[in-house]
């Protein structure tokens, strides 16, 4: 369904190859640079289920929303693809090569930055503290924490906090910094912008077109403000009951009527 996979279509270490022309002389073809493919992926918990099978790309400057109802199977996705779940089923390919048995903190080292939904920092540690906490499985920690309060200004003045007395936006923020720590190329943020103010919503979105205009690939789960995170948004994968329903250009989903048949939807999952 991809248009690379983890066999031969593409390059040992991950990065795509063109095929060999017959003539010689034939130019080559601009494509899409697809960092991750995964396909017919099944996780769950103990012996519950809930990905039946699931789909999703994400291509290298480019942000792919992940959207659908509650229970539909979001998180435990993000969750799958970032090593902190077991894959039962399928395979997910990231650079061209096959990591779906890798675990969180070797997936992190091979390029992906997670950003969950809920506990995402360490509420008892400085910001600075929480940021080198997530520097030690790299090498040079101290200048990609510098490198991160530097990108992130509010940090920078509250590097002696503790992460528990920051507002809701804040903790959002060093959240994502510690995932930005690991200098990922694939980012996933599971609804970064739940209960935010619009300030920091706004802030967010901001920050994230800055990173797909750097290179990153972005996989964003949505459920609070859908619209303005779908209007930056290339490409989305509409899920439910585990399953992928479809993955369509986000700009049709802003048509009228069309998002709210999404969200609204109900299901047993």
């Amino acid at each position: 369904m991809w248009p690379c996979s983890c066999g031969a279509s593409c390059s040992p270490r991950g990065r795509r190859t063109r095929s060999a022309a017959t003539s010689g002389s034939s130019p080559p073809t601009s494509e899409p640079t697809m960092l991750l493919e995964a396909t017919g992926v099944r996780a769950g918990y103990g012996k519950l289920t809930i990905l039946q099978g699931m789909e999703i790309a994400a291509e290298a400057g480019k942000i792919t929303t992940v959207l659908g109802p509650n229970g539909a199977g979001k998180s435990t996705l993000m969750k799958a693809v970032a090593g902190h779940l077991p894959i039962t089923g399928g395979t997910v390919c990231f650079e061209g090569e096959d990591i779906t048995r890798l675990g969180a903190l070797a997936s992190a080292r091979a390029g992906i930055g997670y950003v969950p939904q809920e506990r995402n920092v360490f509420a008892g540690l400085s910001v600075a503290d929480n940021l080198r906490v997530a520097a030690l499985a790299y090498e040079g920690a101290e200048a990609r924490v510098a490198g991160v309060l530097e990108r992130f200004p509010i940090l920078a003045e509250r590097r002696r906090q503790a992460a528990s007395t920051l507002s809701g936006g804040e903790r959002q923020t060093l959240a994502i910094a510690t995932a930005l720590v690991g200098a990922p190329r694939l980012l996933l943020l599971d609804e970064p912008t739940a209960g935010l103010a619009p300030i920091f919503v706004q802030a967010i979105i901001d920050w994230v077109r800055t990173l797909t205009g750097d290179g990153m690939a972005v996989i964003w789960v949505i459920e609070q403000d859908p619209e303005a995170v779908l209007a930056i948004s290339d490409t989305t994968t509409v899920i439910a009951a585990g399953q992928t329903r479809e993955t369509l250009p986000s700009a049709e989903l802003l048509e009228p009527g069309r998002l709210e048949s999404i969200i609204f939807e109900t299901d047993d999952t």
